[in-house]
């Protein structure tokens, strides 16, 4: 999963920022080109070219960005409802020169969020879309009985290009476990057209983790060695639910 930027309408407007520039239409990749996702570098490039167009380097400080209007505007300047809510933060009015570092940094936070989903090895891109990436989600929960059960569920990850009955057989073999694969489950939440939920038994929250993102480190389990698969950490989600023990770290 890499992070994606897009420039808000009102910024680039307002800034008069070149139309291909803000639509990503030079992008390296055929897949991002003309939708407006751009790179962290590219992004950095339209708010250096603005500084740069407009002279705003200040002279008599090599580090220091002087604010025009229009900058101002769009970085710095906040609607009456916020300006009510945070009146104390606006008082002293806004800057005419700032640092350039932190000038890039409000820059970024302006960008509204997005991210491509990128086939590796390789770097082909599978989906662009906007705000986080969806989560892979692994739910364990306590059956009460005659003996401790648990059971744990995976959801999403056909998000990452996994298919359900694939992921299921391979996690039943390496983890000699029972699965069920699931279109409708009872009692849960509706899982969208063409997507399943997965049921395997006992407590896998490490097991699943390791096997998914490829570190073999996060669980002790053989199974979980030799994994072909490479999702990001950051879109696993583990919840353990009431009477379910945490396992102890590592």
């Amino acid at each position: 999963v890499v992070d994606l930027f897009i420039v808000p309408r009102h910024i680039s407007d307002g800034l008069q920022l070149e139309k291909d520039d803000v639509m990503a239409v030079n992008a390296k990749s055929e897949e991002r080109k003309g939708t407006g996702f751009l790179t962290k570098a590219e992004c950095r490039t339209l708010i250096e070219g603005y500084i740069e167009k407009e002279e705003l380097a200040d002279a008599s400080n090599r580090g220091n960005i002087l604010v025009n209007g229009p900058l101002c505007d769009a970085l710095y300047r906040v609607s009456k409802k916020d300006k009510k809510q945070s009146a104390s933060d606006h008082d002293s009015g806004y800057p005419t020169s700032v640092k350039r570092k932190d000038l890039i940094e409000r820059w970024m936070d302006r960008m509204d969020n997005g991210h491509a989903l990128v086939e590796m090895p390789g770097s082909k891109i599978l989906h662009l879309g906007r705000g986080e990436a969806n989560p892979v989600s692994i739910e364990v929960e306590f059956r009460q009985g005659n003996k401790k059960k648990f059971l744990t569920r995976v959801r999403g990850m056909e998000e990452y290009g996994i298919d359900a009955e694939s992921l299921s057989t391979e996690v039943s073999n390496r983890f000699a476990c029972s699965s069920t694969v699931e279109t409708n489950p009872v009692g849960r939440a509706a899982l969208k057209k063409g997507r399943a939920e997965l049921v395997f038994q006992g407590h896998l929250s490490e097991e699943l983790t390791a096997l998914l993102t490829g570190d073999e480190k996060l669980s002790s389990h053989g199974g979980a060695k030799g994994s072909d698969y490479c999702l990001p950490k950051n879109v696993i989600k583990v919840t353990l639910r009431k009477g379910v023990p945490a396992r102890k770290k590592r």
